[in-house]
């Protein structure tokens, strides 16, 4: 995913740089779940990351 991908709405409200940075993070989390056979608890990952980055 990209600013590109994104749309312009987003941004009334957040600025670029914050929403990449959630991006990276949430990406990163997903990533290293990824080696698990049953991932668990990635929903609450994302959620606590856009939490901490929105607050």
């Amino acid at each position: 995913m990209t600013d590109n991908d994104i749309p312009d709405s987003v941004f009334l409200s957040t600025d670029k740089k914050q929403i990449n940075r959630i991006m990276e993070r949430v990406l990163k989390a997903e990533k290293d779940k990824l080696h698990m056979a049953r991932p668990q608890g990635i929903n609450n990952d994302i959620e606590q990351i856009i939490k901490e980055e929105v607050d």
